[in-house]
């Protein structure tokens, strides 16, 4: 049965990364990842028309896509999925931090209990775990390289938490910058510096990743959600190229990639002994069928890597999840 049903996944989803809100800014028009679909009534009627016209699936049926699609309409988070098909940092910091808060709490983003599908996408949807163990990742990696005059950048930054969340008591000079194509996460990152006491260390900066300026700035880069949304593979290598320029000799590009997930005819690199069956079907169903989400840029371990050593990086270490969904990248600048 687990064989059949992972057989069934066709897409698999992902909750994380890349950042980015309304259209404030015309730079923000550039944004990959989730620009506003339609109104919420609007997204519910093409949705359920799209459902509608496709029928019932090999497994699972038309009546029950159209309850899920409801279940979706009655939490924050969900509503935003429909209208954006995407995260943005608000809620790729929602999803992260959920181990530590929501978990403890019980409480959703309006302070209410979790309803049955939100719990379902924040504490079970296996590309869901994978993120939030890669988020823990990243913060392990730069921990263990911080040193006194260290400069950090996280590209694109959504809330910074990647950098803001660190133990820096160990640590007398260090700088943090952020920078991000969307305003709105700008704010809400300088807004949670200020509120760990860390203004003065820290700078964000509206501005998009295939276009930085910087050369051999950074100690340490750390970027996570733009990869798994650009599918063309010389994009991909040129953003690589502008992190590479960015970091300062010997420093490390910090990053992830979405593997390819287990369908017919398709490799992959996932370890299903870690991956509830079921889970990923529901998954694939809600992120795949329902909201035909926009992170399905997949990468294989040697592809990625390949990308790199073209970028011009050398020394690369893999670290996987535990399902190895959502590996982590440390690439060195020689």
């Amino acid at each position: 049965m687990k064989k059949h049903v992972l057989l069934l996944l066709g897409v698999v989803s992902m909750m994380t990364m890349a950042k980015g809100t309304c259209a404030i800014n015309p730079i923000e028009k550039t944004n990959l990842s989730h620009a506003e679909r339609n109104t919420l009534k609007g997204a519910i009627e093409d949705i359920t028309n799209k459902i509608k016209r496709r029928g019932d699936l090999p497994y699972i049926s038309v009546t029950h896509q159209l309850e899920l699609l409801q279940d979706l309409s009655q939490f924050e988070f969900g509503r935003f999925l429909l209208q954006r098909g995407g995260l943005n940092g608000y809620w790729t910091d929602y999803v992260i931090h959920y181990p530590k808060q929501g978990r403890l709490t019980g409480l959703n983003s309006d302070n209410q209990p979790f309803t049955q599908l939100e719990l379902f996408l924040l504490d079970q949807a296996p590309t869901c775990l994978a993120t939030q163990q890669r988020f823990e990742i990243f913060k392990r990696e730069v921990q263990n390289r911080l040193h006194n005059g260290i400069a950090l950048a996280s590209i694109p930054c959504g809330l910074s938490a990647d950098l803001l969340d660190l133990d820096y008591s160990q640590v007398s000079d260090f700088s943090i910058f952020g920078i991000d194509i969307d305003s709105d996460s700008l704010a809400q990152s300088q807004q949670v510096a200020k509120n760990l006491g860390m203004p003065t260390r820290c700078q964000f900066i509206q501005g998009d990743a295939w276009a930085l300026g910087h050369e051999d700035s950074f100690d340490i880069i750390t970027s996570n959600g733009l990869s798994m949304y650009e599918p063309d593979h010389q994009r991909v290598v040129d953003l690589y190229h502008q992190f590479f320029l960015a970091l300062k000799p010997n420093g490390c590009l910090i990053t992830s990639f979405l593997t390819p997930p287990p369908i017919s005819g398709r490799t992959s690199e996932w370890d299903l002994t870690a991956v509830n069956s079921e889970h990923a079907l529901l998954q694939k169903i809600v992120f795949s069928d329902i909201l035909e989400c926009k992170w399905q840029a997949f990468r294989s371990e040697e592809l990625v890597r390949s990308q790199l050593l073209e970028a011009g990086f050398t020394e690369i270490e893999i670290f996987y999840d535990l399902a190895r969904i959502f590996p982590t990248v440390v690439a060195k600048k020689g």
